[in-house]
């Protein structure tokens, strides 16, 4: 815990990066919202004290005896004040898919999950071009209750070019598959890597080789009734091999290689050699795969199906190890459910079944229930992974991911102590399931804030949709650190 000393120190060092624009703003003494008696999770770690807010951003950090007056004031009754999480990952809104989610619900679902931004990604429609971005935006802004971005995709060889106007437009992420079905070839990966080193740009890839999957699959046939299945015919070697040849094109080119979604411990594995050997790869990692193995499948039936599957437990504990030594850089939903009725269409073929899992409302639950609560994460590693990390990689930092005087107030009061028993009926995702169904959980979410307005508290959203904006990510990479 710093002393009152060192949170002075830490707010003078914060204030070094406002603009003068703002600086006028925050020194008109106008103070619009003041959270008081919170522990404050900032990037030097724990503190008692409170923020203050200003036109939608922090303009206060201080110790409670030194917080202004303020038209509202709240009382965090020393519960966890930290900023709002980023899901770098989600797939929210597809306008031919609207029976699974739209920004409607899955913003609602984020907000109660204590994201403040999502980062949309491309599901069955491509996203690819400035006037189709524009379109996204557009229907957003009218719907979304909390903040948003893109990522670009699905890449190929015949959209590689529009890049550069993607980055311009604010749009500097860009999604690949190494499989079906939107495979790239390497030529086309290659090409993508070498593209987003000129501009500041990411490619995210989904790594899993179709040559294996083609192969074990076949092996399988006769054997699709039981869940676990599609696991069985989704080895640890294809994501393995996968991941080892982006890394490789990724050193070649110098482009930011982004992992989507790693499963494996084999596929860390390679991933820690790329990052000791210098290559631009970061990864990130799904709350269902740091709570399911793939024995459970099962039992959980079709819900349980999603690409990359569930693994083993060993794959499991790999991946909490990754999570606590920095090796996996952020926390992601790959939030993708569907009406019900697509997942039961795989009770007797596991490969009818719809491939996704809900996930945006549960990322800090996780984190806080089966991290922190369990002792497998700290509260400085959950800042990273979950706010600091996403908003730097994805061009948003420091407006996003941190609390610092000038930057958006976007913060999440949690209780890392709430017991939760997890429902169906608490979610606000469209789909009206959820894979966690009856856990009880520990550590959840309280009040969730964007640009200082409260948008969720006590399972109810508190705004009107429309209340999120587009997020223009940054061009250039910015290391993460520790």
């Amino acid at each position: 815990m710093l002393s009152l000393y060192s949170l002075q120190w830490v707010v003078d060092e914060m204030s070094s990066s406002v603009t003068s624009k703002h600086r006028k703003q925050l020194d008109s003494g106008k103070v619009d919202l003041v959270v008081k008696n919170a522990r404050l999770l900032l990037e030097s770690g724990l503190v008692l004290g409170g923020i203050g807010v200003t036109n939608g951003r922090f303009s206060v950090i201080a110790a409670d005896e030194h917080l202004p007056d303020a038209e509202i004031v709240i009382d965090a009754d020393n519960k966890i004040l930290m900023p709002g999480l980023i899901d770098a990952h989600a797939h929210i809104d597809d306008p031919t898919m609207q029976s699974h989610e739209s920004f409607s619900s899955g913003s609602r679902a984020a907000a109660g999950g204590g994201i403040t931004t999502f980062i949309d990604m491309p599901l069955t429609n491509q996203v690819d071009t400035v006037s189709i971005v524009d379109e996204r935006i557009m229907t957003g802004e009218s719907n979304s209750v909390v903040d948003f971005a893109f990522n670009a995709g699905m890449m190929n060889a015949q959209n590689i070019s529009n890049i550069p106007s993607l980055v311009e437009k604010g749009v500097t992420a860009f999604k690949a598959f190494t499989c079906a079905p939107y495979e790239a070839n390497t030529g086309v990966i290659t090409k993508c890597l070498s593209e987003v080193s000129e501009v500041g740009g990411q490619v995210t890839i989904h790594s899993e080789d179709q040559g294996i999957l083609d192969e074990f699959q076949k092996e399988m046939d006769g054997e699709w009734d039981a869940p676990i299945s599609h696991s069985l015919a989704r080895p640890n070697i294809a994501e393995q091999l996968a991941i080892r040849q982006n890394i490789s094109i990724a050193a070649q080119t110098g482009g930011h290689l982004h992992i989507a979604h790693v499963t494996t411990r084999e596929g860390m594995s390679e991933i820690e050699r790329g990052k000791m050997h210098g290559v631009m790869v970061t990864t990130e990692v799904c709350p269902h795969h740091l709570v399911f193995n793939r024995d459970e499948m099962n039992r959980l039936g079709p819900k349980s199906k999603m690409n990359p599957p569930l693994r083993s437990k060993q794959d499991r504990a790999a991946l909490w190890s990754a999570l606590l030594r920095g090796m996996i850089d952020i926390t992601v939903s790959d939030h993708a459910p569907c009406p019900i009725d697509n997942k039961d269409a795989g009770k007797d073929d596991i490969r009818e079944a719809w491939s996704g899992v809900d996930g945006i409302q549960m990322i800090l639950r996780v984190l806080l229930s089966e991290g922190i609560n369990k002792g497998r994460l700290s509260f400085s590693r959950l800042l990273r992974v979950g706010s600091r990390n996403p908003a730097r990689l994805f061009g948003l930092y420091p407006k996003k991911g941190v609390i610092r005087i000038g930057s958006d107030a976007d913060f999440v009061i949690i209780d890392p102590t709430k017991e939760e028993k997890i429902t169906a009926d608490m979610m606000f995702s469209k789909c009206g399931w959820t894979l966690y169904e009856g856990m009880t959980m520990m550590g959840a979410p309280q009040m969730t804030f964007v640009r200082g307005i409260k948008v969720y508290e006590g399972g109810k959203i508190l705004v009107k949709p429309g209340h999120g904006k587009f997020q223009a990510m940054g061009s250039g990479n910015k290391p993460l650190g520790d």
